[in-house]
């Protein structure tokens, strides 16, 4: 049986923030594989160094060392301009704040992904229809934000996330300002498109029970990986704290 190739490859990354005359060492040698159509939990306590793990996936902030190749690509030798062309091509993200567009509709809301694309109005018109109506949100397509629930809100966040089938989904604690029976709601909706669409979620979160409906769950601690937990399988890894100097291809 032939191996999968991971979608995603993380060797020694290394963050380094600068804070007046001292270092802070967000993260400190995280080597990580992610796999196609995966669904990963980054978990750990306030300052493990989980959010800007994301970030760095993310290609929001650029690592101090270190290398991330994703769909082949090498983020961290990218400019800017390249940054902001794979995020339109590849990425989609989730935010806990939902960052939706107050002036605007939540049909409005979940097209702009495939302006920025280039995309036709009526295509993407169409698409994003689609998108509410599978999300459940059909009677409220003209609605602008403050006229929806925190969760309808999330509900046109994670379809402005999903409708360009981007390959990589980031979800930044997407349900941390839902109460316990919405965020279960809305996590089997981001679970459910994205395995329909094949992408890959990759979801910071602080909630074990959110944690344990995920394929793997990787474990964060000032700014290292300490375990890694296979959900499906029972299996937990620790990893060689002193990993060798490989880099991708």
């Amino acid at each position: 049986m032939e191996a999968i190739e991971p979608i995603i490859k993380i060797r020694n990354l290394v963050k380094i923030y600068h804070v007046g005359d001292e270092k802070l060492r967000a993260l400190d040698g995280v080597t990580l594989d992610v796999y196609p159509g995966e669904f990963l939990c980054i978990v750990g306590r306030s300052g493990s160094g989980k959010s800007t793990l994301l970030n760095m996936l993310a290609g929001l902030e650029k690592p101090t060392r270190g290398a991330i190749q994703i769909a082949g690509q090498r983020l961290d030798k990218m400019n800017e301009s390249q940054l902001v062309r794979f995020r339109l091509e590849h990425v989609g993200f989730i935010f806990q704040q939902f960052n939706l567009f107050p002036a605007l509709t939540a049909l409005e809301n979940v097209t702009m992904p495939l302006v920025y694309r280039g995309v036709a109005p009526k295509e993407r018109k169409k698409k994003a229809l689609t998108m509410l109506k599978q999300l459940g949100l059909g009677s409220h397509i003209r609605h602008k934000p403050t006229q929806m629930s925190g969760g309808q809100q999330q509900r046109v966040g994670i379809a402005r996330a999903l409708v360009a089938s981007p390959q990589i989904v980031f979800a930044d604690e997407p349900t941390g300002n839902l109460d316990s029976r919405t965020s279960d709601e809305i996590l089997s909706l981001i679970k459910e498109i994205a395995k329909q669409n094949g992408a890959t979620l990759i979801m910071v979160t602080h909630d074990n029970t959110i944690a344990e409906r995920a394929d793997r769950v990787v474990r964060l601690l000032d700014g290292k990986v300490i375990e890694i937990i296979d959900n499906k399988t029972g299996l937990r890894e620790v990893p060689d704290p002193s990993p060798k100097e490989e880099r991708p291809a």
